[in-house]
C-alpha cells in the first residue's frame, strides 16, 4: 500500500511541477490574487455509499459535507481547477471510519450548469473497530459531475481511498482503503 502511496505522490508532484512551463500556455499561476478571480464556492451535504477492501466492515451508508471552490493557486487556459474538502462519516455495526479529504479535480464545463471531472487527493482516515482507534494517511483518485440550477447544487461522485496499511480493529496491515459513491446537494454561493 505503501507503494501506491508512493506512486501517486510523485505523479501528482511532477503533475504540478511539470506544468511550470505552461504558464506561457495561459496557465495562471495564484489566480486567486487575481482581481477578477471568482471563487465559485459551493458547500453541500453528501449522502452515499462506502465499500471497505478489507475486513473491517460491510458496504454501508456514508454520510458528510463538502465546500468546494475553483483552485486560487493555479488554473489552466480552458476549463477549471476545483478543490473539494470533505469530511465523511461511515459506520458499520462496531467498524467506525471518519474521514478529511481535499480532492483536486480538473473540471470541463460542457455547459455552463454541468461540470464533469476528475482528479487525485489526500486525506487522513481515523478508524475505530472493536474499541482500537487508528490514525492514518490517505489518497484518493476519483471522477465528479455537478450540475446548478440557479443557486441549487446536485452533484454525484466516485472514488476510490487508499490508505497505508496499519492496525485496524486489531488486524495488522489491514488498512481501511474503500471505494465511495456519493449523491451531493448543496448550495452555490456565488
Amino acid at each position: 500500500m505503501n507503494k501506491k502511496l508512493n506512486i501517486l505522490s510523485v505523479a501528482l508532484f511532477l503533475s504540478v511541477f511539470s506544468s511550470v512551463s505552461f504558464a506561457d500556455k495561459g496557465w495562471r499561476f495564484f489566480a486567486g490574487m487575481e482581481e477578477d478571480f471568482v471563487h465559485e464556492s459551493t458547500i453541500s451535504a453528501t449522502i452515499g455509499s462506502l465499500g471497505p477492501d478489507s475486513k473491517i466492515g460491510d458496504t454501508g451508508l456514508t454520510y458528510g459535507a463538502e465546500l468546494s471552490f475553483n483552485c486560487p493557486t493555479i488554473q489552466p487556459p480552458e476549463n477549471k481547477i476545483r478543490q473539494q474538502i470533505s469530511v465523511l462519516q461511515y459506520k458499520d455495526g462496531d467498524a467506525k471510519l471518519q474521514s478529511a479529504q481535499i480532492n483536486t479535480h480538473y473540471v470541463i464545463e460542457v455547459d455552463p450548469k454541468l461540470w464533469i471531472g476528475g482528479g487525485p487527493g489526500i486525506g487522513f482516515v481515523r478508524t475505530d473497530v472493536n474499541n482500537r482507534t487508528s490514525n492514518m494517511i490517505s489518497a484518493q483518485l476519483g471522477a465528479s459531475v455537478h450540475y446548478s440550477i440557479d443557486k441549487i447544487f446536485i452533484g454525484g461522485e466516485a472514488r476510490y481511498q487508499m490508505t497505508q496499511g496499519d492496525e485496524v480493529g486489531g488486524h495488522s496491515d489491514l488498512g481501511a482503503s474503500s471505494w465511495q459513491a456519493m449523491l451531493k446537494v448543496g448550495y452555490n454561493l456565488y
